[in-house]
């Protein structure tokens, strides 16, 4: 999407210089990608998951130390199977 707007042009030449982005477009997709992120951390820091919400983000059956070492629990194989 093209759109036209002000930019600081100090604030982006010292973006630019100190991440090694070569375009302003780039630059620009950038901070914007940087912003979202640091929102997404505070908003989680703010409202924090509760407990249950956090045991009901990742399925109990899930065993990252079996993935790692290549092997998948019995009832990941059986989930796989279905």
């Amino acid at each position: 999407m093209k759109t036209t707007i002000e930019i600081d042009e100090d604030k982006l030449d010292r973006i630019m210089k100190l991440s090694g982005i070569a375009t302003r477009k780039d630059a620009v997709d950038w901070a914007l990608t940087e912003a979202v992120r640091l929102a997404t951390m505070n908003d989680i820091e703010r409202n924090p998951w509760t407990v249950q919400e956090s045991k009901d983000a990742v399925d109990g059956d899930y065993d990252i130390l079996a993935i790692r070492h290549g092997s998948a629990s019995a009832a990941t194989k059986r989930k796989r199977s279905k």
